[in-house]
């Protein structure tokens, strides 16, 4: 299982979901610029289900930014 989405109260960075070990795990990653690569920022802690982990790492709602 592999998924990806933008974050919320963060613009520019990407979570990407994993599940390692029974349950799931994030990496918070700073998107790449012109200028920089994609950059590995935090490490979650470990989730029984991706619903938790969404909680507490809610996803951008892409309406609002299509908008803006």
């Amino acid at each position: 299982m592999a998924n990806k989405y933008p974050l919320k109260d963060e613009p520019g960075r990407t979570m990407f979901v994993f599940e390692r070990g029974g349950k799931i795990i994030g990496n918070i990653v700073k998107d790449r610029t012109a200028k920089e690569p994609a950059k590995l920022v935090f490490e979650t802690a470990r989730y029984n289900s991706l619903e938790e982990l969404q909680a507490d790492y809610p996803a951008a709602d892409e309406k609002k930014e299509q908008e803006a």
